[in-house]
C-alpha cells in the first residue's frame, strides 16, 4: 500500500496534488447531496422556490428551459439533482470515471450559477466559479489517474481518453 502510494506521486505528470483537490471537491458534493437525498428535498417543493427569480437569469434560453422545463417538473428533477450531484461525488472521491463525472459536474455548476447564483448573488457565484474552473482542470487533466481508480484503469485499457 505505501509502495503504491510512493509510485503515485513519483508519476512523470505529478497530479497527486490535484489528487487532494479533487477528492475535497468529492467530498463537498457528497455532503450538499446527501442533505438533499435524506432530506425533504426529494419532495420537489424546494426546487420552484429556489429558482423563484428565474428572471433574473441572463440567457433566454436558460430562463425558458428552466419556466417551461424544470419548474413544471419538480420531483424528476429533484431527484436528478440530488442523486446526480451523489454520483459525481462519489466518481471525484474514489477517482473513478473523473473526466465524465468533472464535466457533468461543472455543466451541473453552470446551471446553477446561471439559475441561482446570478438571480441571488453572495457567495453563490464565487463557489461555483470556483468550482467550474476545478472541474475543468480536472477532466483535462485526468485528475482520477493520481490516487485513484482511473489509473487502474487507465492501465488496463491504455488507448482510452475516458481515465
Amino acid at each position: 500500500m505505501l509502495e503504491s502510494l510512493k509510485k503515485q506521486f513519483r508519476q512523470k505528470t505529478f497530479l497527486a496534488y490535484l489528487a487532494i483537490v479533487r477528492i475535497f471537491v468529492g467530498y463537498h458534493f457528497i455532503r450538499v447531496s446527501w442533505g438533499k437525498v435524506s432530506g425533504t428535498f426529494l419532495s420537489g417543493e424546494a426546487l420552484p422556490r429556489m429558482l423563484a427569480n428565474v428572471t433574473d437569469d441572463p440567457f433566454l434560453w436558460h430562463q425558458d428551459f428552466l419556466s417551461g422545463v424544470v419548474i413544471p417538473n419538480p420531483v424528476f428533477f429533484s431527484y436528478l439533482v440530488a442523486f446526480g450531484e451523489l454520483a459525481i461525488g462519489i466518481s471525484l472521491v474514489l477517482g473513478c470515471l473523473v473526466r465524465v463525472s468533472s464535466l457533468f459536474g461543472a455543466f451541473h455548476n453552470l446551471n446553477i450559477y446561471l439559475a441561482i447564483g446570478i438571480p441571488q448573488g453572495g457567495a453563490v457565484l464565487g463557489l461555483n466559479r470556483l468550482f467550474i474552473v476545478c472541474l475543468l482542470v480536472f477532466a483535462v487533466a485526468g485528475a482520477g489517474r493520481a490516487l485513484g481508480v482511473d489509473a487502474i484503469l487507465k492501465r488496463k485499457f491504455f488507448r482510452s481518453w475516458l481515465f
